[in-house]
């Protein structure tokens, strides 16, 4: 039997797949991953992952890196219900940071010079709440892969997953139940810890990261795409019997970088940050 810390249940090996803690398409790498039920995370992929990576400017991101996922093709933005504002007639907007702004009319079936179409209006996709969804469960399968049982006895990971299934909306007022606290990309929070969770995830440019940080009564998951930060997850959990030395020392850093696994101390990183090490 296996454990999948999204289910939070023991399933059978036949009912397993490997999931990557950070997509591919968002910066993950092979090798940074668990198994979970494949049922789950089949759901999960589209729901969660995929929303996140169509997120405007988590793909803006993903475009300037060129970081594509399974399908191999090159991430750009695509917007197919757009509107020729000076005729009113559809047009499909494209738009690449190397080649730039493309119009492309479905009725002519060719692509628009500038001077035929000075304005255009398109839609952009965006949510506050994919943040949150994403990190928890990022939490859940980076904190069982960095700490394993110790992860699964000591921390309060129910309500990671509260977090991960519900929109901030759906949850009524069971969000007024829940100890974890949240932080996400469009937050104002201006306190010292996040501040540095967002310079680590902001320095990594192109790198995606995730960041466990150990607290006398907590443990705080930050996550960073591509040298963006989407936000953090403070959960309770009793710390005491985690490591705390050598790659542990003061909480846990992991970081996929040009096809490799890196993992520091929090420690260690923060020297980093700091042009100490």
């Amino acid at each position: 039997m296996i454990y999948c810390p999204y289910t939070n249940s023991e399933i059978e090996e036949s009912e397993v797949n490997r999931e990557h803690i950070i997509p591919l398409s968002l910066g993950g790498i092979n090798g940074f991953e668990i198994p979970v039920c494949k049922t789950f995370n089949s759901v999960a992929g589209s729901k969660i992952d995929g929303k996140l990576a169509n997120d405007f400017l988590v793909l803006m991101k993903r475009n300037e890196h060129d970081i594509r996922g399974h399908s191999g093709k090159k991430p750009a933005f695509v917007g197919k219900n757009s509107v020729n504002s000076d005729t009113g007639t559809p047009i499909q907007v494209t738009f690449d940071k190397k080649t730039g702004l493309k119009l492309y009319c479905p009725i002519t079936k060719r692509e628009l010079s500038r001077g035929e179409s000075r304005s255009f209006s398109t839609k952009i996709e965006m949510s506050i709440d994919i943040d949150t969804q994403f990190v928890a469960k990022t939490a859940l399968s980076a904190g069982y892969f960095a700490y394993g049982e110790l992860f699964r006895r000591s921390v309060k990971h129910e309500e990671l997953r509260i977090i991960m299934n519900n929109s901030p909306n759906d949850m009524g007022d069971e969000i007024y139940n829940i100890e974890t606290r949240v932080d996400w990309r469009f937050s104002d929070d201006q306190s010292e810890n996040l501040q540095i969770f967002r310079l680590l995830c902001n320095r990594l440019n192109g790198c995606s990261v995730v960041g466990l940080v150990q607290g006398p009564k907590s443990l705080s998951i930050f996550v960073g795409i591509l040298g963006y930060y989407i936000g953090m997850v403070n959960v309770p959990a009793e710390t005491k019997g985690f490591p705390n030395e050598g790659a542990y020392h003061w909480g846990h850093v992991i970081c996929p970088q040009k096809g490799d696994l890196k993992r520091v101390s929090f420690k260690r990183a923060l020297e980093k940050l700091a042009g100490l090490a």
